[in-house]
């Protein structure tokens, strides 16, 4: 029991870190916020809720891992590196795809509400 409380504390510990240390992180979690806050007052179809959850979490995930791998690569170098450059390149591509098929999502999901709101 005492490993898994540790643990537990160990994954706030990295949240707290990625809230300080990654704006990236820390607007997507405002974003993610606003988008939850929305559904919920505008009272979207469970499922529909449930989509926004895992594209909020994948999204934040894939932040995390960018940080993380961002992170590793620095510790291996701090010198420049082509080969570096273009992995950090392509680990921010895929938080980019994550956020832009997230946004897809989400402008398919809100759009009829948001229509219906200010389009009566």
């Amino acid at each position: 029991m005492q490993r898994l409380a540790h643990s537990f504390i160990n994954a706030f510990r990295g949240i707290r870190d990625l809230i300080r240390t990654q704006p990236n992180f820390c607007l997507e979690t405002v974003i993610a916020i606003l988008v939850l806050v929305a559904a919920y007052f505008l009272h979207l179809h469970t499922l529909e809720r449930v989509a926004l959850v895992i594209m909020v979490t994948i999204v934040l995930a894939a932040e995390a891992a960018n940080s993380v791998l961002e992170n590793i690569l620095d510790g291996v170098s701090k010198n420049f590196s082509p080969r570096f450059r273009v992995a950090k390149d392509m680990l921010a591509a895929i938080t980019l795809i994550v956020a832009i098929g997230a946004a897809i999502i989400g402008v398919i999901i809100f759009y009829p509400y948001l229509k219906a709101l200010l389009w009566p």
